[in-house]
């Protein structure tokens, strides 16, 4: 009989989750597994449940922990991996960190496999005793349109973005004074160190204040970690608006399609899509453009997150800060551009380019790096590898099982 896995779908305001289920599912199933798909409701919920009991899974998948099912055991709430003894794998697609509040319920359970795109995030995790691996996005391939040969616009920027002042005034009236400035610096220090895990940097910075102030935040990080981890969030996401804010902020000579909400007053040379936020709106619109510059969020400080290899497969060249991290999955300058946050110059310099200077080089790169992930960056290999994943453990649990069976026991003995 082939192994069993039930990929649950669950709501992404994207569309993101649709599209790696469904590719992930299709390349499971082609791996000799029986797969099932459900996607649970408020409704459902039970018939779901009634759902795996019969099918007997020996795997289940969800996207960032959001389709793990509880049951009630003893009076307690546990997840029901637990109670039926199979494994739960989550991907998580962004910094595992941002959904603390999921995984604090299950910090004990050992039935959870957690999948990383961030090597940080899997040394994060393992730290804390987790079972991890580690799984870069993937395309779907049928989500992409063949490639535009005109080109409707210029220049697109992924948003969203917030003016970091307003972050900061939200801050004064939340923060106390040690708090705010705390949370300030920290921010500006991921800003100008882009490879730098906001973890580390939390304790690093740390050390350099006064001890009474570095023991109230390790007590506040002990005694109420889910608020400290949000706390970091909050301190990411700020670093991630500077990063964006002042990109936008620095690019004078070329109109800019921001797709997403802007939060704040920008130039007249900026033009916001606010609208333009689920996938296959994004994936549109990429399609009709020249150059895509992305900033990736500071929770990804050494990985390349899913945006990127939609961006790449637009057939758009793009370009994405420098990491050691790209150079394993493109080559810079000849699959995508890459480029220093903080060097504005260098930015503009580069969209000048190859907008103006040099638009055929521009288009063999925008074809080399779509060709690059149609090839070796899909959701399909990734089922592939997820299927292999799935496989040793099966393997593991059998050698594991075969090792029980061996061991004589007393009365054999005797």
């Amino acid at each position: 009989m082939k192994p069993r896995v039930v990929f649950i779908k669950t709501p992404d305001p994207r569309g993101i989750n649709e599209s790696v289920i469904d590719g992930l599912s299709k390349a499971v199933s082609a791996r000799d597994f029986e797969v099932k798909v459900v996607t649970p409701t408020k409704d459902n919920i039970q018939d779901i449940v009634n759902e795996l009991m019969e099918f007997k899974p020996l795997f289940t998948f969800d996207i960032n922990l959001d389709g793990l099912i509880y049951a009630e055991q003893d009076g307690k709430k546990v997840p029901l991996a637990d109670i039926v003894g199979n494994i739960h794998i989550s991907w998580f697609l962004d910094d595992p960190m941002l959904h603390y509040a999921k995984i604090k319920p299950v910090i004990s359970s050992n039935q959870i496999l957690y999948l990383t795109v961030d090597v940080e995030h899997s040394q994060w995790l393992g730290s804390l005793g987790k079972n991890v691996a580690f799984l870069a996005p993937g395309i779907l391939p049928t989500n992409f349109p063949p490639p535009v040969q005109e080109k409707e616009f210029d220049l697109a920027f992924i948003g969203p973005v917030t003016d970091p002042a307003i972050i900061e005034n939200d801050w004064k009236e939340r923060f106390d004074e040690h708090i705010y400035g705390f949370a300030v610096e920290l921010g500006r220090m991921i800003y100008r160190n882009p490879d730098m895990p906001i973890r580390y940097a939390s304790g690093y910075l740390l050390s350099q204040f006064n001890p009474q102030f570095q023991q109230a935040v390790i007590n506040f990080q002990k005694e109420k970690d889910q608020e400290f981890m949000a706390f970091l969030s909050e301190v990411g996401v700020y670093a991630m608006n500077l990063r964006r804010w002042n990109i936008l902020e620095s690019i004078e000579e070329f109109d800019i399609n921001v797709l997403g909400a802007v939060n704040g007053e920008v130039k007249e040379n900026v033009i916001v899509y606010e609208d333009i936020i689920k996938e296959k709106d994004i994936i549109n619109f990429l399609s009709k453009t020249k150059i895509a510059l992305l900033s990736q969020p500071p929770f990804l400080p050494s990985g390349l997150g899913y945006t990127t290899f939609n961006t790449v497969a637009c057939n758009t060249l793009t370009m994405i800060e420098e990491k050691l991290s790209a150079k394993s999955f493109y080559q810079a300058d000849k699959e995508i551009v890459t480029y220093h946050p903080m060097d504005s110059v260098e930015i503009e310099g580069k969209i000048a380019y190859y907008l103006e200077e040099n638009p055929m080089e521009r288009e063999a790169i925008a074809k080399a790096g779509r060709d690059r992930t149609f090839k070796d960056h899909t959701i399909i290999n990734r089922g592939e590898f997820l299927a292999n994943i799935m496989k040793d453990l099966i393997r593991q649990a059998s050698e594991s099982e075969e090792k029980k069976e061996k061991v004589p026991d007393k009365e054999q003995l005797n």
